[in-house]
């Protein structure tokens, strides 16, 4: 009975680590030649923005808009915000602007229940391009 809830302790703190832990810088938009990054981690996919966060929230609700997605919320937090968005098929879309510094904001996004990268990056460069 011992060795069962061991072999599930060690198991649950594996997996735990290997979500939380994995973090992989990503190339953002590579046939630009810029060398920006941004990095995915536990199903989110985090990108920096040289725009305050009023601009960056407007030019996401609108590439979001056009891209077809239902929004479904706003959370207006004291240094972030969150919109709240469906898919077809009603997947779910989140993405989280916060204000890091005069004139710079950093999103993270996360499409589905686990994270989807490829989409990710898309939603990030339709809000990138309406900047």
């Amino acid at each position: 009975m011992k060795l069962n809830a061991k072999f599930i302790t060690l198991l649950a703190t594996i997996v735990v680590f290997s979500i939380t832990g994995c973090r992989t810088p990503v190339a953002i938009e590579p046939m630009t030649g810029q060398q920006q990054t941004g990095v995915y981690q536990a199903g989110y996919f985090y990108a920096t923005l040289d725009a305050d966060s009023d601009t960056v929230f407007r030019s996401a609700i609108r590439s979001m808009d056009q891209m077809g997605l239902l929004r479904t919320g706003e959370i207006h937090g004291n240094d972030h915000t969150t919109i709240h968005a469906r898919q077809v098929g009603d997947r779910k879309l989140l993405v989280r602007i916060r204000q890091i510094a005069p004139n710079k904001s950093e999103i993270r996004i996360r499409v589905g229940i686990v994270g989807n990268l490829p989409e990710s990056q898309m939603v990030y460069a339709k809000i990138r391009e309406a900047l």
